[in-house]
């Protein structure tokens, strides 16, 4: 079964025909050399996208799911690390209650 989850994530997923982002991947993977501004520029343009997006959900677990890199789902880099993190302590708080 893993080998088909790992395949799966190579190919286009189905939703990936929706996505508002589609062909405007300038705004959603930096450039060599950003500058914090120009982050939060682009990541600006981004998330107005994303916000426009029907599939915004289904690209931010994807995005989590496989650890991807750029702006995805409305989010970044650093916010999907913060929410594995997140969900790493709540785990670990369930795990010593228990």
């Amino acid at each position: 079964m893993s080998v088909v989850v790992e395949l799966n994530r190579w190919v286009q997923q189905d939703w990936m025909a929706l996505a508002a982002c589609k062909g405007q991947t300038q705004w959603f993977f930096a450039p060599h050399g950003e500058q914090a501004d120009a982050r939060e520029r682009r990541e600006g343009v981004a998330m107005q996208i994303c916000l426009s997006c029907d599939v915004l959900l289904e690209c931010r677990d994807y995005a989590r799911r496989n650890r991807e890199q750029g702006f995805w789902g409305g989010e970044n880099d650093e916010e999907r690390v913060e929410v594995r993190r997140a969900a790493r302590r709540a785990a670990e708080r369930v795990a010593v209650s228990a």
